[in-house]
């Protein structure tokens, strides 16, 4: 797969970035959603409705108990994942061949699918971990700037 490379200095959008990210090979698609179900960015249509992004973003509120169990089940269009919190701001879900991280940062949830394979020197949850942090300074450089 061939990477996308960025025009250098060029202000980007969350789509390109979006697309940045997912060039980089370790995830399959992936899609920037706000507190409210609302799709800001994606690196294809996520086919997810927004009363189950809204399901994530409650699972991920830290107060939020799935009936006092470690485990439990989202469905995105016929595909059932079964979930655990892997800290109280990200969610993994998976099926026989493939799983999402669902991470919240601040005001927006971004959601990563990738494929089951065993790769020691990658971890899905770092990725989506980075990809957040960048997105949180590049907003807090355009707050400080604009």
């Amino acid at each position: 797969m061939e990477q996308f490379q960025p025009e250098l200095n060029k202000p980007m959008d969350w789509t390109e970035m979006m697309n940045i990210f997912v060039g980089k090979g370790h995830v399959r698609r992936a899609a920037i959603y706000d507190l409210n179900g609302k799709c800001l960015a994606a690196s294809e249509d996520p086919n997810i409705p927004q009363e189950e992004i809204i399901s994530i973003v409650r699972s991920l509120n830290e107060n939020y108990v799935v009936l006092n169990k470690p485990i439990f089940a989202l469905f995105f269009s016929e595909e059932r994942y079964v979930c655990f919190h892997a800290t109280p701001n990200t969610i993994v879900g998976r099926t026989a061949k493939d799983f999402f991280v669902a991470y919240r940062c601040d005001d927006f949830v971004i959601i990563a699918f990738a494929d089951i394979i065993v790769n020691p020197k990658f971890s899905c949850i770092g990725e989506v971990w980075t990809f957040g942090s960048e997105l949180r300074s590049r907003m807090e450089i355009s707050a400080f700037i604009g």
